[in-house]
């Protein structure tokens, strides 16, 4: 069966909604932690490394065999039998993602909204539709997927404008030089956030590409960047880096008090409920990934098995190794961000280094031979 086509802009709509996801949990938290109210500059920092990560994926996705994606330009760059091995690091990886992102979001829902539910329960909610909309056609989701984009990107204009209204210049300003060590520390947390790109990239090999896609994702990449640094700016600015601290999730507290006079009050109820679908669009990208994977394997066949062998793996080990809640955020805010940097961002970059050290020796065989 001939594969669903999409294109490169409907994949890099679906990775933007998706990062919204873990943006919220870990920002400005985690910046704030290492470089006080000096934190947002972090993002920014982040611009280099994230060029060079795209500039890696658009790297091995030109050398990857038509249809592939980016498991394809790794078993190019590192040969089949090592890109097999790679990839199928990617796979499990991405299952241990889709199972700890769902029980991270379900324990979300838990402490903002549903104190009485029981975890489980919304677990297996986010698993289910993960799975009921994994089984369908890739462009199918990716369509629903740009209207998630528009409604989060909406939702967080409209709120961090109003949330800037209420921000204090002391809480940003003044910035010292001491404070600069820090904000180098301080894009560890944001490259994790960007290392979640690296499950976009197994996408396009289902995405038709045009001239030009590989400069739009470097713009988006770079966008991306600002778009967290100015999130970070205006949370930084309302609760300065004092409470940030304290905070389970500031984006929330931001929203919980915005209103208008006469025109709306309590939006934090519609801004809660639209961050579900940054949660699908996360899941959603990690399940496709993996069944990306999973088809470039059996040769681009569709198989009934596979969705169903992904969700069983999410669940197993959503519901599994880590015992308890707080154990949990460990492993989303230090050994998730970690991997995500060493699997989004060191893996393919050494591939790229492998791909070109390939490219040098065929040429100097081929000035040889003439």
């Amino acid at each position: 069966m001939e594969k669903d086509r999409a294109s490169v802009r409907q994949v890099l709509t679906l990775l933007g909604a998706a990062l919204l996801s873990p943006m919220i949990q870990l920002l400005p938290r985690e910046t704030v932690a290492e470089a006080g109210r000096a934190g947002w500059l972090s993002a920014l920092l982040a611009i280099p490394a994230a060029l060079i990560m795209g500039m890696a994926f658009r790297a091995l996705v030109k050398a990857a065999p038509p249809g592939t994606g980016l498991a394809g330009g790794l078993e190019t760059a590192f040969g089949r039998g090592l890109g097999r091995c790679v990839c199928g690091l990617y796979l499990l990886w991405g299952i241990a993602l889709l199972g700890w992102n769902a029980r991270w979001a379900a324990f979300r829902f838990l402490i903002t909204s549903y104190q009485n539910a029981r975890l489980p329960l919304f677990f297996l909610m986010l698993i289910g539709g993960t799975l009921w909309v994994g089984r369908k056609k890739r462009t199918v989701f990716l369509r629903a997927a740009e209207i998630y984009a528009l409604a989060l990107g909406i939702a967080l204009a409209v709120s961090l404008f109003f949330g800037a209204m209420q921000g204090e210049r002391a809480c940003l300003f003044p910035i010292w030089v001491d404070d600069l060590p820090g904000t180098v520390r301080g894009i560890v947390p944001v490259l994790g956030i960007l290392g979640y790109g690296v499950f976009a990239a197994l996408l396009v090999g289902c995405a038709d590409q045009k001239p030009g896609d590989g400069r739009r994702s470097l713009r988006w990449l770079a966008g991306t960047c600002v778009m967290m640094a100015l999130f970070q700016v205006v949370c930084i600015a309302v609760f300065g880096p004092g409470l940030i601290g304290r905070l389970e999730l500031p984006y929330f507290m931001l929203v919980k008090d915005l209103g208008v006079d006469g025109a709306f009050q309590r939006v934090e109820s519609v801004v809660m409920s639209l961050w579900v679908l940054a949660d699908l669009a996360l899941l959603g990208l990690l399940f496709l990934a993996c069944r990306e994977i999973l088809e470039h394997w059996n040769g681009g066949r569709e198989e009934k098995w596979i969705p169903w062998g992904i969700a069983v793996g999410a669940v197993l080990i959503g519901m599994g190794p880590v015992s308890d809640e707080f154990q949990l955020s460990e492993v989303m805010e230090h050994m998730a961000v970690i991997g995500n940097i060493v699997m989004g961002i060191v893996v393919p970059g050494i591939g790229a280094v492998c791909l070109l050290g390939r490219e040098k020796k065929k040429a100097k065989r081929m000035r040889e031979k003439h």
